[in-house]
């Protein structure tokens, strides 16, 4: 079998997420068609209700799944892709326009990969001291990861490598930004997209995984 350059990854979950006391009253799916995807009103629109009653309903439009809920707001791209997730943050930044008197406190978007057949370079990263001494103590850890917090702009890049299992990894970027400032929050949303790309790009070649075409 032919080597690999790259390791195999597949994305999944990328998604912007503003935290604030959004009022679920103003969000039904005929408020979220109107104020953040500009539908006229009686524009169909899918809804899927929690069997449960539980969750919130999500709202399905135009290759995006909106969550609206007390303390945030989720826009999840249908297919991963850097175009897909900055229609999101579009569409993020138009709700906090809609809606200026909502209270915001932070506000993020969100990258991540499943990596199979991990090599043992990515395994040994994410490995500590800690680990000798609760195995020791006859623990048995089930999982591991490793968290840093990098400096992105006027933010943070939260960057976590998350061992799920000896055949499975997860890598997720956090693009994060903590303010009440509602012109720093559309403007985090509005970062350049090559921006991203290239960061993301760097911190997957170091564990050996190749940023794709089709994510872009």
């Amino acid at each position: 079998m032919p080597k690999r350059d790259h390791m195999a990854l597949e994305a999944f979950d990328w998604n912007v997420v503003v935290v604030g006391y959004w009022n679920p009253a103003i969000l039904t799916p005929g408020g979220i068609g109107k104020r953040l995807f500009g539908l006229e009103k009686g524009t169909p629109i899918a809804v899927e209700v929690p069997i449960d009653g539980l969750a919130p309903y999500r709202i399905r439009h135009g290759g995006l799944t909106v969550t609206a809920e007390l303390g945030r707001l989720a826009l999840v791209a249908d297919t991963p892709s850097l175009a897909r997730l900055d229609l999101a943050r579009g569409v993020a930044s138009r709700a906090i326009e809609s809606l200026p008197e909502t209270p915001l406190t932070a506000c993020g978007f969100n990258v991540r990969f499943k990596l199979a057949d991990v090599p043992e370079k990515v395994l040994t990263g994410t490995r500590a001291v800690l680990d000798d001494w609760l195995s020791d103590a006859d623990f048995k850890i089930t999982s591991r990861a490793v968290l840093r917090s990098i400096e992105f702009q006027d933010g943070i890049l939260n960057l976590a490598v998350r061992q799920i299992s000896d055949a499975e990894t997860h890598v997720e970027f956090n693009f994060d930004r903590q303010t009440h400032e509602v012109a720093a929050l559309r403007a985090w949303l509005a970062l350049p997209m090559e921006e991203v790309r290239t960061s993301v790009t760097k911190v997957l070649a170091i564990l050996g995984a190749k940023f794709e075409e089709k994510w872009q």
